[in-house]
This record gives structure tokens, C-alpha cells and sequence, in this order.
């Protein structure tokens, strides 16, 4: 008698393939599935299979499953071959109900390595929060920065918390987050050590929203949030433009109040022919108050065009520079720029090499174009008489080597590409980007930086 059916004669590949298929389903289509024959049977039992087959969410599992002996069985053999999912939901367990650190760690680990996305965002976490170890907190930034461009951060902490938040709350010891665990060092970024204060704000709001606007209590209105909330927004405001920060102080008593501090000057943009009409203006009082307290607040944009200002133009040219070396401390890359140029023009060894180690600096980091575009917007809107112009000759080029092949070429390599292929500030595909003598280069750039002037 023939057979109705050759599903027997189908090599395991294919059995393999269509058990995957239905344990990535659920569970429950997976027990269906090996109830229909003994090949299904032996290949529903594969490893491959296990590890792929589909868990219900923490607060979707039913109970029964782990009372119950097969269940339990079923979930251990799981585990012990590497399930993603049940290995992320254990590492946590380890690590804050359990609180058996070594085990956890390594199974957090292990599920990050497989893809779980919600791994790696608890793995990114715990980097994040560890104080001594800058190595692991750089991992865990690049970790967070890839879930964040994902979109995947909302999904990776609704994952946390539900497996979390299915145990008892005195069960679940997690790490306490102080200012030494703060990610964020930089001086001048506005919106460090505000983070807790917005959480906080956001949190009692969420808990305190009504449901219909006809019983939302007016603690929630803008004029009540915090002042350090209201700071923020003006420094954010003030970053954008000076027009937009004087409308927002022009909205209620608590933005003018915030717009006074220190933090939104120092961040305040100010175009620059705004600054030139405000500093010469004898109808611009206001715009001069303005100004002095941006540099009273340490606004680097305003500084640096004040000592450049000095440098070149008038004032004291050793004030200039001092306020150079202030700026530069701070980070300013255009300031670090003019400083490393002055310093190369200088006639003794030290100056040459401190400004060539700067120069090394800006190039590696690809940032003499924008540095140059800086200075040269600030440079090309002075008086032309008026200019001190800096000077460059055969005594003071950085490459004193004869037996460098391009030592003394750069005034040449310069005249072609500025007359021969057409003036352009972003030199990296011509001029000197082919040198391979750094003291020659440094050369090239000086002759770039003493022609901004022109």
C-alpha cells in the first residue's frame, strides 16, 4: 500500500528549518509540533532549536511552567545552552535579586554577545557606572550611543524593568548612582548635573498627571518648574541666539530671573558683526553690558575674539596672548589654533615646539579648517590699517632640515594653489596634505595662517 505521506523522507535540514520556524512562534506551537511524529520529536529536542525558541514576556509566563517538573527541566535546558533571552533575565536576577556579581557579569555578557539588544543595555549601565575604570565607561558610552541611534533605548528599559519589577521590591538591590558616577566631565557642557533635577521633575510629574485638563493642578504649570530647569532652558535658548534668549526673559519672571546666570551667558552665541556693532556703537549701551558680562561669565567665543582683538589690533598684545593661553586651557580649538601659530613664529626652539605639538594635535583631530574659518571670521572684519600683521621669514620656519626634501617648497606649493588651482581654506586634498615631513606642513600652514590676513 503507498503511502499518503513522505514528510518522513524529508532530510533533517528541512525538519530542522521548520522547527525553528515554529519555535520562534511559541512554546506552545513548539509542544504541538514534536507531538506530531518521532522525527519532529527528536528534532524539537535540538539545541539550535531551543536556543531560538520564542519566551512570553515576565508578567506573560505562566507559573505553571516552573512548579511544574517538565517545565522546569525545559527552561534549565535552555539556559544551559545559551538562550539569549533566558540568559538576560538571569543575569539580572543574579545580579540584583541574587546579588552573585561574578556570575551575572558573565552572563550579562554572554547575552550581549548573542544580540539581545536589552543586555546591552544593561551591560552599557553597569560600564557606565563604574568611577575608575575610564576603559569599560568609553565601552559603555559606544554601547548606549549605538541603542540610542537604534531608537531601541525605550524597548532595552521596558525589557529591564518588567523582568525586574516581576519580583518582590525588597528582593531587587540595585546600584546607587552618585556625582562621582557622572559620565559627563566637561566644564562646559550647561547641562551637566542637571540630569537627577529633570528626572525627578519628570517623575513627580508623571506621577501627579491628571486625566482630564479640568483637574490639572497648577504645580505643574511653566512658571512653576524649578529654577535650575528654567536655567537650562535659557542656556539652551541663549546657545541658539541672543534675539531668542531676550524673548524668552521678555515671557515671565522666572525666565528673566534664569536668564541672569552666569551659565547662559557663558554660552551665549553671538554673530560677530552683532559684537563689532555692539563694542563701536555709542547707541548700544546694552549690547556693551551684554558683552562684559560674557566675559565676565568666561564666554570662550567672546574672549577669543577679544584677544584676538588685542593681538591684532590694538590693546596690549601680552594681555592678548595671556588670554590666549586662558582660552586654551578651556579647550577653545580655534584659540589653540592661534596660539600654535604664534608660538612657531617665534625665534626660540621651546616656543616652536610647544606650538608644533598643538599644530599636531589640531591636524590628527582633522580640525585646522574649521579653526581657520573661525579665525579668519573674526580677523577679516577689522580695519585693514589698523592690523598687526604677524610676519614670516626664511629666520623662523619650523623645518631647519637640509636634508628634507620639501624644506623651503612651501612658499611655492602655496602660490599653486592659491593662483594656479583657485583659493580655498580646506587645503586637505592639495597644498601640503601630501608632505610627509610634519615640520614642512607646519610650514605650509603658517604661510596659510599669515595670508588670512590679506
Amino acid at each position: 500500500m503507498e503511502r499518503l505521506s513522505t514528510a518522513f523522507e524529508l532530510p533533517r535540514d528541512v525538519w530542522l528549518a521548520i522547527a525553528i520556524k515554529v519555535a520562534t512562534n511559541s512554546i506552545a506551537d513548539l509542544c504541538r509540533f514534536r507531538m506530531t511524529c518521532c522525527v519532529a520529536r527528536d528534532v524539537g529536542d535540538e539545541d539550535t532549536v531551543l536556543r531560538m525558541v520564542a519566551i512570553p514576556p515576565p508578567h506573560e509566563m505562566n507559573w505553571l511552567w516552573i512548579r511544574d517538573p517538565v517545565g522546569r527541566r525545559f527552561f534549565e535546558r535552555c539556559i544551559e545552552i545559551g538562550h539569549p533571552e533566558l540568559l538576560f533575565r538571569e543575569a539580572l536576577r543574579e545580579l540584583y535579586i541574587r546579588r552573585n556579581h561574578a556570575i551575572g557579569w558573565k552572563m550579562l555578557q554572554n547575552a550581549a554577545s548573542n544580540g539581545v539588544d536589552a543586555a546591552k543595555y544593561a551591560l552599557s549601565m553597569e560600564l557606565l557606572i563604574r568611577m575608575d575604570d575610564s576603559e569599560a565607561k568609553k565601552e559603555g558610552l559606544k554601547l548606549f550611543r549605538t541603542l540610542e541611534a537604534g531608537d531601541l533605548l525605550p524597548a532595552c528599559y521596558s525589557s529591564c524593568f518588567a523582568v525586574l519589577t516581576i519580583s518582590w521590591p525588597d528582593e531587587v538591590h540595585m546600584p546607587k548612582k552618585g556625582k562621582e558616577h557622572t559620565v559627563c566631565y566637561s566644564t562646559r557642557c550647561m547641562t551637566r548635573g542637571h540630569m537627577g533635577l529633570l528626572y525627578d521633575y519628570r517623575r513627580r510629574a508623571a506621577e501627579g498627571a491628571p486625566s482630564t485638563m479640568s483637574e490639572a493642578p497648577t504645580i505643574f504649570g511653566p512658571t512653576n518648574l524649578p529654577h535650575d530647569v528654567w536655567t537650562l532652558i535659557a542656556g539652551r535658548t541663549a546657545a541658539q541666539s541672543v534675539r531668542d534668549l531676550c524673548s524668552l526673559r521678555m515671557s515671565c519672571t522666572a525666565a528673566r530671573n534664569a536668564g541672569e546666570e552666569d551659565i547662559v551667558y557663558r554660552f551665549a552665541l553671538i554673530p560677530i558683526w552683532d559684537q563689532r556693532w555692539w563694542s563701536m556703537s555709542p547707541m548700544h549701551q546694552a549690547g556693551r553690558n551684554f558683552l562684559a558680562r560674557c566675559r565676565q561669565s568666561e564666554n570662550l567665543e567672546v574672549l577669543f575674539r577679544s584677544a584676538v582683538s588685542d593681538l591684532f589690533l590694538g590693546g596690549s598684545r601680552l594681555a592678548g596672548m595671556e588670554m590666549m593661553h586662558v582660552i586654551t586651557a578651556q579647550g577653545h580649538s580655534a584659540t589653540q589654533y592661534t596660539v600654535s601659530m604664534m608660538l612657531m613664529l617665534r625665534d626660540d626652539f621651546e616656543s616652536k615646539n610647544k606650538g608644533l605639538q598643538t599644530f599636531r594635535v589640531l591636524e590628527a583631530a582633522g580640525a585646522l579648517t574649521i579653526c581657520k574659518l573661525v579665525f579668519c571670521g573674526v580677523i577679516q572684519g577689522m580695519w585693514t590699517h589698523m592690523r598687526r600683521l604677524p610676519m614670516l621669514n626664511a629666520e623662523n620656519l619650523v623645518c631647519s632640515s637640509h636634508a628634507c626634501p620639501s624644506h623651503g617648497n612651501m612658499g611655492a606649493i602655496y602660490r599653486r594653489q592659491r593662483y594656479g588651482r583657485g583659493w580655498d581654506l580646506n587645503d586637505g586634498d592639495g597644498g601640503a596634505a601630501h608632505i610627509l615631513c610634519v615640520h614642512c606642513r607646519a610650514d605650509y600652514e603658517l604661510i596659510l595662517f599669515v595670508h588670512l590676513f590679506d
